[in-house]
This record gives structure tokens, C-alpha cells and sequence, in this order.
């Protein structure tokens, strides 16, 4: 039961910032138009300042360091955490598009207008690499820590 509710906050927070981001950014998402440094590491994929900042400091200072600080550290804790925050960036990426006022779904929703990261695209049927990436990390962290 407390897994599920730890799930559930991470999960409830990363939709909680898929609204910020969004308002934040409108039309401009990933490295269109952001301030400071950017890492190019593909034609589609590159790394912003801001992004750096938020997902590999900040979320998991507060989603990983914060609950491992408090309630004291535990592998399976750890591998809980971990799954959450790698299946919870998938839900936020994915909230941004369904709550950005500024663009329809169906326009932001394939890789024309998100050329700012690599697609999986088979047929009709489109998704984003990081979101396999970031499922697969959630899974090999919930059996390798937790089961």
C-alpha cells in the first residue's frame, strides 16, 4: 500500500509540473528558445541548461535524496523511487502536451513539431524514444531493487 502511494505523489507532482512547464514554455518546448548552454548529442536529442537543472538535479534531489534522507536508505526504497521518477518524467513529458494551452495534441503529439528528441515511428504508430527509454529504466530499477 505504501508503494502505490508513493507512486501515486511522484506520479500527482510530475503532472503537477507538466502545468508549470507548460505554462512556461507555450510553443517553445525542450531547446527552442532557452537560455544558456545547450549539449547536442543528435540531430534530435540535445540538453538544455534548464533541463539538466530540473531532471538531474532538482527532481531528484526532492523525488530520491529527500525521502532516502528522511526515512533512512533501502535498496527497495531506493528502487521504488527510481521507478517512479523514470515512469513519472514518461507522465509528465506526456501530460505536457495534453495541458499546454498553446498547442493542440494532435499537432504536438508527433515528431514533426517535437523534433527535439529522436522517435520510435512504425507505420501510424509514433513514441517518443525517451519514453521506451524511460519505461524500460523504471522496470529494470522496480526488479533489480524491489521485486
Amino acid at each position: 500500500m505504501q508503494t502505490m502511494l508513493i507512486f501515486s505523489i511522484i506520479w500527482a507532482a510530475m503532472i503537477a509540473h507538466s502545468f508549470w512547464e507548460a505554462s512556461v514554455e507555450g510553443r517553445n518546448a525542450w531547446d527552442k528558445n532557452k537560455y544558456g548552454w545547450k549539449i547536442r548529442f543528435a540531430k534530435n536529442l540535445s540538453l538544455t541548461r534548464y533541463h539538466f537543472w530540473l531532471f538531474f538535479i532538482y527532481l531528484p534531489l526532492i523525488i530520491i535524496i529527500l525521502p532516502l534522507a528522511i526515512a533512512g536508505f533501502s535498496l527497495k526504497l531506493l528502487g521504488i523511487l527510481l521507478s517512479a521518477y523514470f515512469s513519472g518524467m514518461v507522465i509528465e513529458d506526456f501530460f505536457w502536451f495534453v495541458v499546454n494551452t498553446e498547442i493542440k495534441f494532435k499537432e504536438a503529439w508527433n515528431p514533426k513539431f517535437a523534433n527535439y528528441y529522436p522517435w520510435i515511428v512504425i507505420g501510424k504508430f509514433r513514441i517518443p524514444l525517451l519514453y521506451v527509454i524511460g519505461i524500460i529504466l523504471a522496470i529494470v530499477f522496480w526488479f533489480w531493487l524491489v521485486v
